[in-house]
C-alpha cells in the first residue's frame, strides 16, 4: 500500500449485508492496512440484529430502519435519508465505534440515497473529509414511477460535494462525467475475488466431463420477472432442457420472486422432482459452492426492460472463474472476449432461438467442455485482484499530503 494515505475510511451502505461488491471492497481495504468503519443501513433483512458487527476486521455498526411493510417501508426509508435523524444516528454509531472526529476521512458511499448523509457529515464536523461515490448503476436510465429516477434525484442534490467517483464499467464514464464534471473518476468492475474459489474442484469438474456425465445448470440471483430478470425465459429453458435430457440438474435460487413465477417454478418442482431444485435465498458461501459444480449458468434480462444498458455483472465473471459457461442476454461488458466461451444473445433474439442454442450445447459434451476450459482461462483477466488497487489510487488523489 502507498504510504501517503493518512485518511481512515467510513463506508456508508444500504445494500444487503452479503453484497459481494461491498464485501470485496471492505476486505481489500482491511488487507491493505486501512482503518475502516462501516455504517450499514438495513431496510431489507428483518432478522438482522442492529449494533456492532465485523466481517473482516472493520468496525461495523448496523442501523435497522425497517419499521413498516411494503410501499410504506420504501417511502419511510427515502424520507429518512433526507432527515437530520439519519445524521444523529450515524454520529452516535461512529461514537460507539470510537472514531476520532478530528481525523480526515474518506466517506465512501455505496448507495445514492446515502449521499445526503455524507454531505451532512462533512458539513457537521468532518470538514476535512472527502466523499467518494461508488456508482453501481446508470441511475439516470433507471426511470421509476412518474417518469423520474429517485436515485438520480439524490445524486443531483449532492453532486457538488463529491470528490471521487467509482464506476463499474468504462462505458459508464461519459454519463458519469456529464453529471459529475469535477470529481476524479476510476473504474472498478464487478469482478470476483479469486481466492475464495477452489481451483481443484473446478478443474476436476472440467476434466471429468464426458458424454454421459451429469450436467448442472444454475442461476442464483434476483428473480423479479416484473422488473428486469427474464424468469419466464429461464423457466422455459429449464422445462425444455429437463424434458430433453435425463442427465441434467437445474438449480434456481434467489429472492424477490413474483407470484406468477412462483406458480411456474412450483409446477416445475413437481414435474421434475429429482432434477429441478428451487432453493429460495442462498447464502453467498453456498452460491460459490454450487457455482463451482455447475457446467452452465444463466444471466438473462427481459428484452422489454426499460433499463437496458451496458453492464458489468458479477454473476457472469463468477461463472468464468468457476469454469461455468455463461448463457447471457444482456448488453455485457467485454462481449467480444466473452464470445469465446459463452452463448451471448441480443435484445432482439427470439426466446426459441435461445432455448435451441442451450439444448444444442447440452447435447454436445465436447463443445461444452471446450467452452468451460476457455471460460476458466479467460477468467484470469477478470479478477478483483486485477482492479482493486484503483480504490487506493483514488484515495491517494484525495488524501492530503
Amino acid at each position: 500500500m502507498d504510504g501517503r494515505i493518512n485518511m481512515d475510511v467510513i463506508i456508508l451502505d444500504a445494500h444487503p449485508e452479503e453484497d459481494a461488491r461491498i464485501k470485496r471492497h471492505v476486505k481489500y481495504l482491511i488487507d491493505q492496512g486501512l482503518n475502516v468503519y462501516r455504517i450499514h443501513y438495513n431496510h431489507i433483512d428483518e432478522s438482522a440484529k442492529p449494533g456492532v458487527f465485523s466481517q473482516f476486521g472493520e468496525k461495523g455498526f448496523r442501523i435497522n430502519i425497517s419499521v413498516f411493510q411494503g410501499k410504506l417501508r420504501t417511502l419511510y426509508y427515502l424520507s429518512y435519508c433526507l432527515r437530520r435523524k439519519i445524521l444523529t444516528e450515524c454520529l452516535k454509531a461512529l461514537e460507539i465505534l470510537n472514531f476520532d472526529p478530528v481525523r480526515p476521512y474518506i466517506l465512501h458511499v455505496h448507495d445514492p440515497q446515502l449521499l445526503p448523509l455524507a454531505a451532512m457529515l462533512v458539513r457537521n464536523g468532518l470538514l476535512s473529509s472527502k466523499i467518494v461515490y461508488d456508482r453501481h448503476e446508470l441511475y439516470e436510465e433507471l426511470v421509476q414511477r412518474y417518469g423520474i429516477s429517485i436515485p438520480a434525484f439524490y445524486e443531483k442534490h449532492i453532486k457538488n460535494f463529491i470528490s471521487g467517483i467509482v464506476i463499474v464499467s468504462e462505458h459508464h464514464f461519459n454519463p458519469a462525467r456529464r453529471l459529475f464534471p469535477k470529481p476524479h473518476i476510476v473504474t472498478v468492475p464487478n469482478y470476483p475475488l479469486s481466492e475464495v474459489y477452489d481451483t481443484s474442484i473446478i478443474n476436476d469438474k472440467i476434466q471429468s466431463l464426458k458424454s454421459d456425465s451429469q450436467i448442472n445448470a444454475i442461476y442464483i440471483g434476483g428473480l423479479n420477472n416484473l422488473l428486469d430478470r427474464d424468469v419466464d425465459l429461464l423457466i422455459k429453458i429449464a422445462d425444455n432442457t429437463l424434458q430433453s435430457y435425463d442427465n441434467v440438474n437445474f438449480i434456481i435460487g434467489g429472492t424477490y420472486l413474483d407470484a406468477q413465477s412462483k406458480v411456474k417454478i412450483d409446477a416445475l418442482s413437481k414435474k421434475y422432482a429429482d432434477k429441478f431444485q428451487f432453493l429460495g435465498y442462498v447464502p453467498r458461501e453456498k452460491t460459490i459452492e454450487l457455482t463451482q459444480k455447475a457446467h452452465i449458468g444463466f444471466f438473462l434480462l427481459r428484452p422489454d426492460t426499460r433499463y437496458w444498458v451496458k453492464a458489468s455483472p458479477n454473476k457472469v465473471f463468477e461463472y468464468l472463474i468457476c469454469g461455468t459457461v455463461p448463457i447471457i442476454r444482456v448488453d455485457v461488458d467485454h462481449a467480444d472476449a466473452l464470445k469465446k466461451c459463452s452463448l451471448i444473445f441480443g435484445r432482439s433474439d427470439d426466446d426459441d432461438v435461445i432455448v435451441k442454442a442451450v439444448l444444442d450445447l447440452v447435447g454436445d459434451s465436447a463443445r461444452l467442455k471446450d467452452l468451460m476450459m476457455a471460460a476458466k482461462v479467460l477468467s484470469a483477466d477478470y479478477t478483483w485482484e486485477v482492479v482493486a488497487f484503483r480504490y487506493i489510487e483514488l484515495y491517494n488523489l484525495l488524501s492530503p499530503s
